[in-house]
């Protein structure tokens, strides 16, 4: 059995272009119903990287992002709804300015070390390249099954009983 991110990650990633819009990713996100959104340039090189998360902030209002504790609030009505002025913003707002610098590894990394760069940086789904372009996307569900098929591998064989 290969313990490489390579055999276990998922090879239909969906990523976005770097011409995209906010909007755009937004759409793709909500579509496909993922949480991380690699971003790529033409030649399908790994640039960036986005995420359900840091794209639903935007469109959050601010006093969110810096009140600690909304427990007091009973029920937010109108505002939990994004206003015509932030959608029209997101649709002129390049995914560039929302992504972050890529973490990735190599397809041939060990599952080990591709969990460790998960647990370092907080991720959830981590982009897999093969000389910087984007050739597979594994979570850490991936690397868990990877992990238990190893293991199990290795039990003994239960006998079978044998029945005159």
């Amino acid at each position: 059995m290969s313990r490489t991110i390579g055999s276990w990650m998922k090879k239909n990633v969906i990523s976005i272009g770097a011409d995209a819009t906010l909007l755009q990713a937004a759409r793709l996100l909500a579509k496909e119903q993922i949480g991380t959104l690699p971003v790529v340039d033409e030649a399908g090189i790994l640039i960036g990287i986005s995420s359900m998360q840091k794209i639903v902030r935007f469109f959050l209002p601010d006093f969110i992002n810096v009140v600690e504790d909304v427990d007091f609030v009973r029920d937010f009505g109108a505002i939990d709804i994004p206003s015509p002025i932030d959608i029209k913003k997101a649709s002129k707002i390049s995914i560039k300015d929302m992504m972050d610098e890529p973490v990735s590894v190599e397809k041939d990394s060990s599952l080990m070390r591709a969990l460790a760069i998960m647990i370092t940086h907080d991720l959830l789904d981590l982009p897999i390249v093969h000389k910087g372009k984007l050739v597979g996307i594994a979570s850490r569900v991936d690397i868990g099954r990877a992990f238990l098929h190893s293991w199990l591998d290795e039990l003994p064989k239960p006998k079978k009983n044998k029945r005159n």
